[in-house]
């Protein structure tokens, strides 16, 4: 059994990754979780980038993100990867902060790509797990976790082991496979 198969990743179906998962970082950690961490912890390609917390950052990240998928040929996954990006860095920028406004702050994108698998990782430096929102579908915002979990095979969110803040990390299957309707 490879790690991805003991999240429910083999003969098709999702099993365990069915939902948004907020994982608690240490004993709390189930083995779903582990296994979606190997996609970042064992890349087989993965590029990182450090971008200042600012207004500018979710340009940034798609900018980076398209010129990684297209280096490794996985372009077939550029629009859903791109928005989950987007999203995420969004997120980082308005929630993540912990210095006031004007004073640097950074956020790190981690791209990779493990057994058929695309993982995308953010860090920042807020102590607070995201909470998707409930709210009118025509909300001008708010929506950003659930595009995440719509476009995303799974998500997870968990607490960095010293405290310095939390990591988002959210996983694609390749090739993808259109949704069961």
């Amino acid at each position: 059994m490879n790690s991805l198969e003991i999240f429910g990743w083999h003969g098709g179906c999702r099993g365990a990754l069915d939902g948004p998962w907020r994982v608690a970082y240490g004993a709390g950690m189930n083995n779903a979780a582990l296994a979606m961490e190997a996609v970042i912890e064992h890349a087989e390609l993965q590029s990182r980038i450090s971008l200042s917390s600012d207004d500018l950052a979710p340009r940034r990240a798609r900018a980076f993100t398209r010129t990684k998928l297209a280096e490794w040929g996985l372009d077939a996954l550029a629009d859903r990867v791109l928005l989950i990006v987007s999203e995420l860095v969004t997120n980082a920028r308005r929630h993540g902060r912990t210095k006031p406004e004007g004073l640097l702050e950074e956020i790190t994108l981690t791209i990779s790509f493990h057994s058929g698998v695309v993982g995308i990782e953010l860090d920042d430096n807020s102590g607070q797990l995201p909470v998707p929102r409930k709210g009118p579908v025509g909300a001008l915002d708010g929506r950003g976790l659930r595009l995440v979990a719509a476009e995303a095979d799974s998500w997870i969110s968990h607490l960095k082991p010293d405290g310095t803040g939390k990591r988002v990390l959210a996983f694609l299957r390749w090739p993808s496979t259109p949704p069961a309707v």
